[in-house]
């Protein structure tokens, strides 16, 4: 069985408790072709925590000196390949054993990567993300730095359809078609339900929005502004239920005061994710007009319980996935939100018979276990095979 190495940032982070299990899922989803060995790699500020430990025999733990802001980038990865190289001289990993190497994000792991894939004369693909854009648009030397390790990635594996868009627009139409379009793989982020299919009993004009209550989260959903165009639309028969709990709610409460809409908002607090698809199934519409998402989980969830969805227009998120199931909005106009809204009110038997029509012709099947299993584990032995 070909043994397949991962480089990851995203399994742990000191510095932010938000870590997803998605990468985890995907890397065990390849399990019953190929043999994971995961490397993971988190940042640390102080000399004092760098440290490697095996933590099972396909799992190595590195913290590796770091700056914040990806500042002196090409400095780290050097830094975390050197203590990978350590780590092999310590019997705890054998590197010539892979056929090939996943690095999760193209702007960070995915340097250490390309410098260990080309040293062991072995491909490798990566992850492009969120947080690569960022570091294209606003670190000079940039994008001339990564073409080489463009070039040399055999695959880009996304899962944000806008993020081809703005991999066009920064590398310029010759470059992107000539080295990214044809190696790009659509891979969405594994969502599974376990949904009755019972009719759903909607509440009419009761409406939905899910996050953590966190001052990073809140201001990325970007709630603020929802609660704003709940003020805007002056229609005291609307209610918006908001499932989620944490430090920021106090936050949030005052702005329910400083908008006078204490009679549209319903907290729910914190519900178990074995409860919250009755939340989806029985309200009107969900919306989260969100700044930006790594992928967007929550609206995923939505439309498998068959309820039309708010989502960010034009921005990294949700976007570009289905056409008509919902409305498609400016996340920084209050306006557009209100709007939006509206919209949903409006048309939503609509976006139900489509989200339905959708769902029984197999379109959902994208976010499934298999599904995802099928077409990674293909792209992977397509690679590792040459």
């Amino acid at each position: 069985m070909n043994k397949i190495l991962h480089l990851s940032y995203d399994l742990r982070d000191r510095h932010n408790r938000e870590v997803t299990t998605a990468v985890s899922k995907l890397i065990n989803v390849s399990r019953s072709k190929f043999e994971p060995f995961i490397i993971d790699l988190v940042r640390v500020t102080n000399p004092q925590q760098e440290m490697i430990r095996l933590k099972n025999p396909e799992h190595l733990m590195i913290n590796v000196l770091g700056l914040p802001y990806g500042l002196l980038m090409n400095w780290s990865q050097d830094r975390a390949l050197k203590r990978i190289k350590k780590a092999e001289s310590r019997s705890l990993v054998n590197l010539n054993e892979f056929s090939m190497v996943h690095a999760h994000k193209l702007t960070f792991e995915g340097i250490a990567g390309y410098r260990l894939a080309s040293s062991l004369d072995i491909p490798f693909a990566v992850t492009l993300r969120q947080t690569d854009t960022y570091v294209f648009n606003r670190k000079p030397g940039a994008v001339e730095a990564f073409k080489p390790i463009i070039k040399s990635c055999e695959r880009f594996f996304y899962l944000i359809p806008q993020i081809l868009k703005r991999m066009k627009r920064i590398f310029g139409d010759e470059f992107f078609e000539k080295y990214i379009e044809h190696k790009a793989v659509l891979l969405s982020n594994i969502v599974e339900r376990n949904i009755a299919k019972e009719e759903a009993i909607v509440e009419n004009n009761v409406l939905l929005t899910v996050m953590r209550m966190t001052k990073k989260s809140v201001e990325r959903k970007n709630l603020k502004r929802l609660l704003a165009a709940f003020k805007l639309l002056n229609r005291p028969d609307i209610k918006l239920r908001i499932v989620g709990d944490g430090e920021y709610l106090p936050t949030i409460r005052s702005w329910v005061n400083e908008y006078n809409i204490n009679d549209k908002v319903i907290f729910e607090g914190a519900i178990p994710n074995e409860e919250i698809d009755k939340y989806y199934k029985s309200t009107q519409a969900f919306l989260l007009p969100s700044i930006s998402e790594t992928f967007g989980m929550v609206y995923a969830e939505s439309l498998l319980n068959g309820t039309p969805i708010m989502y960010s227009k034009d921005y990294l998120g949700f976007d570009g996935y289905f056409d008509g199931v919902g409305a498609g909005v400016d996340p920084k106009s209050v306006e557009s939100i209100k709007n939006g809204i509206i919209d949903l009110l409006e048309n939503g038997d609509t976006y139900r018979k489509n989200i339905l029509g959708l769902d029984k012709s197999g379109e959902f099947k994208i976010f499934s276990t298999d599904y995802i299993a099928d077409k990674y584990n293909s792209v992977l032995a397509e690679v590792s095979s040459g």
